[in-house]
């Protein structure tokens, strides 16, 4: 049984007539948002997030949605697992020898992105959610969540090399760009707020950011009144939501809430690219 909500849906979304549209999903530990777009528009048809990836191997609530015959589907899994590899250091054929590194058992699918123009990223996918995926998707079409939500921060950044703070779930991202290139990326999984400004903090000291001065850019599945980034609010002077608008929401609708998910759409079709 599916505990998921609708953020919206587009009344003219015909499901059996959904071809020219793309489904994007992404999977946090065992439960998935997802969306469908319409690519040449970028008009989001439909959204909806909180779903238990059981509903993704044996379809009920969204049967129709998630198995219409669409041009395209690209899923990003938020891995905990993972290694980055720089483009001069990378060989295929050493794939084997990465996942050593971040495999957690023997029966784990490990999986390779490029990350950005000068990185590689071979991470973990566990053998739950790989045959969720499977039932009825290609691994092939995959992605890392980094990757995507890099692609959704890159889409513009007006910003003069802020430090980037992803929530989704219990599990927070940072990153920072310096002269345009990846300087740092990584995943930590929290409980509570106070978690969430101590590894931040911890990023910055480690960056020699002083955060008095450092824009802080929030992305996610957070708001203003979010206990997840209350000490943050409170406690840094520069703190923004990002408003990069990757693809087209209806009004009222925050469009920082749904960025790693629309970085999908940013994607090429071949996840080696």
């Amino acid at each position: 049984m599916s505990s998921g909500r609708y953020n919206y849906y587009d009344p003219e979304f015909n499901p059996e007539q959904a071809g020219d549209n793309v489904l994007l999903m992404l999977i946090t530990g065992n439960m998935f948002s997802f969306a469908v777009i319409q690519p040449d528009s970028t008009k989001v048809l439909v959204w909806g997030d909180q779903y238990s990836i059981a509903e993704l191997s044996e379809p009920t609530t969204l049967k129709q949605v998630l198995l219409a015959k669409y041009q395209d589907v690209k899923i990003a899994i938020q891995s905990l697992s993972f290694t980055i590899i720089p483009k001069e250091l990378f060989n295929n054929d050493y794939i084997t020898e990465y996942g050593q590194f971040v495999a957690k058992k023997p029966t784990d699918s490990i999986l390779v992105n490029k990350l950005d123009t000068n990185n590689y990223v071979v991470f973990n996918v566990t053998e739950e959610v790989a045959a969720a995926i499977s039932a009825h998707f290609s691994l092939n079409g995959v992605y890392f969540s980094g990757k995507t939500w890099i692609a959704g921060v890159n889409f513009a950044r007006p910003y003069n090399q802020p430090l980037y703070l992803n929530v989704e779930g219990n599990i927070l991202q940072i990153l920072y760009f310096k002269d345009a290139k990846l300087v740092f990326y990584n995943c930590f999984e929290f409980n509570n707020g106070d978690e969430v400004m101590y590894y931040t903090i911890l990023v910055a000291n480690e960056l020699n950011l002083n955060l008095d001065s450092t824009s802080v850019i929030l992305s996610g599945d957070v708001s203003l009144s979010d206990k997840k980034i209350q000490r943050i609010n409170e406690l840094l002077p520069k703190v923004y939501f990002n408003q990069n608008h990757v693809v087209e929401l209806p009004d009222g609708f925050i469009t920082h809430q749904i960025l790693m998910l629309a970085g999908l759409s940013l994607c090429a079709s071949s996840v080696a690219d």
